[in-house]
């Protein structure tokens, strides 16, 4: 029975171990992320970071995460380069920039679901009319557009995750970040993000929604 916890134990510390368990991980949550709209296409990306490690698992660029599987993923270095697997996405180096930043941050989603990228077109912040939206949109980021894979864009998106409140930044006419602790709270925060939004825009329909105090925590 102490051989047997101690292999296990020995399985669990094994990084080759963890970046396995963390790829099937990754490909169970972004397929996910896909049933639920939050992606369109070969549009978006995730990652996670891997555990005991500074290096960080990315979807492959020009890939789809609806038929995610372990030859669309790519290992990537702090400094934002592919050590191996596909070209990573465009994106590549926010994630990079984020997980250095952020230690607390285990993943990250940068989506294209319509209603979010909706108000990020127009310019606007997803107004806090749900109080479950209240703490994920604390100090909510917006950056003007800049072209995909644009240094102007990497540092816009960073500027704004310095504010250690922020967890969403819209980019107008492009989408949206989010950040999770794992992939599964970062599921449900893009989620989060994406149904306030619905609701806000149904809302306007109805009348003006009233908005909670996003600075106070219910």
């Amino acid at each position: 029975m102490v051989a047997m916890l101690a292999v296990g134990c020995s399985q669990l510390s094994n990084p080759a171990s963890n970046e396995e368990n963390s790829k099937n991980q990754l490909i169970v949550i972004g397929r996910r992320c896909y049933e639920r709209g939050l992606f369109w296409g070969t549009g978006g990306d995730i990652s996670v970071r891997l555990p005991g490690s500074k290096q960080f698992l990315i979807k492959a660029s020009m890939t789809c995460l609806g038929d995610m599987d372990e030859s669309k993923i790519t290992t990537v270095n702090p400094d934002g380069l592919a050590l191996h697997g596909p070209k990573p996405s465009h994106e590549t180096l926010i994630h990079a920039r984020l997980y250095g930043m952020r230690p607390e941050v285990g993943a990250i989603l940068h989506m294209h679901s319509p209603y979010a990228t909706a108000w990020a077109s127009v310019g606007k912040k997803i107004p806090a009319i749900t109080q479950q939206s209240v703490t994920l949109f604390r100090d909510m980021g917006i950056v003007p557009y800049h072209p995909v894979g644009s240094k102007e864009l990497v540092e816009a998106v960073v500027a704004c995750y310095q504010n250690p409140n922020t967890q969403v930044v819209l980019m107008e006419n492009h989408g949206v970040f989010v950040l999770g602790e794992d992939l599964y709270s970062l599921l449900y925060n893009a989620e989060k993000a994406e149904n306030t939004a619905h609701i806000a825009y149904l809302a306007r329909d109805l009348g003006e929604p009233k908005e909670f105090d996003a600075k106070v925590v219910y």
